[in-house]
C-alpha cells in the first residue's frame, strides 16, 4: 500500500536473469566434464588393481596347496615330471596307515595347475577324491618345481608366476618336507 500512495514503484524481480543462468550452466558444464574425466580414471584404476589383485591371489592359491601337501610326505614321496617339475606327484602315509597321493599337473598354453587327489585307508581301496582348479593365468616360462639341496637337506623349491590381463605377480617358495 504504501508503494501505491508513494507513487513509486518497486521492481520485484521472480527468478534468475539470463546472465545468472549462463554463468550457472557454464559451471555445471566444468563441473560435468570434470567428474566424467575423474570417473573414466577410477574405472582404468579399477580394472588394473583387480587384474593384479588377481593374480597376486593365484600366485599364493598355488603357494598355499603345494606347501599344505609337501609338508606331509618325506622327500622319498615327492616326485617331479618335466624340466619344470610337473606333474608334480605327492605321497604320504599317515599315522593310521592310510596313503594319500595328490598329483598337480598343468595344461593349456597359459597354465591351469589342477590338484587331483586319492585316499586309499590302510586294507581298503583307493577313493577318488576328485580334481580341484588351484591355479589359473600361470605363466608358464615363470612356474616350475625344483629340488634344492645343500646342508644334508632337501628343499622343495617352487616358483609360481600368474600373469592376468598384463599384471604380473611372482613369488618363490622355499618349502620343507617332512624329515625322514
Amino acid at each position: 500500500m504504501k508503494a501505491l500512495l508513494s507513487g513509486k514503484q518497486k521492481r520485484i524481480q521472480i527468478g534468475f536473469t539470463l546472465v545468472e543462468m549462463m554463468i550457472a550452466l557454464a559451471i555445471s558444464a566444468v563441473l560435468l566434464v570434470g567428474s566424467v574425466a575423474l570417473v573414466k580414471v577410477m574405472t582404468i584404476d579399477t580394472v588394473n588393481n583387480k587384474a593384479k589383485t588377481m593374480s597376486i591371489l593365484q600366485v599364493q592359491y598355488v603357494g598355499f596347496w603345494v606347501t599344505e601337501d609337501v609338508v606331509q610326505a618325506r622327500p622319498d614321496g615327492i616326485s617331479l615330471g618335466d624340466a619344470q617339475g610337473f606333474p608334480l606327484t605327492i605321497e604320504w602315509t599317515t599315522w593310521n596307515g592310510a596313503t594319500n597321493q595328490i598329483t598337480y599337473s598343468v595344461e593349456g598354453q597359459v597354465w591351469t595347475l589342477s590338484r587331483h587327489y586319492q585316499y586309499t585307508p590302510k586294507g581298503g581301496s583307493v577313493i577318488d577324491k576328485g580334481t580341484t582348479v588351484v591355479g589359473q593365468s600361470l605363466d608358464p616360462a615363470g612356474t616350475k618345481c625344483e629340488w634344492v639341496t645343500g646342508n644334508a637337506t632337501n628343499v622343495l623349491k617352487l616358483e609360481v608366476t600368474a600373469n592376468v590381463d598384463g599384471k604380473v605377480a611372482t613369488r618363490t617358495y622355499y618349502i620343507h618336507p617332512r624329515s625322514t
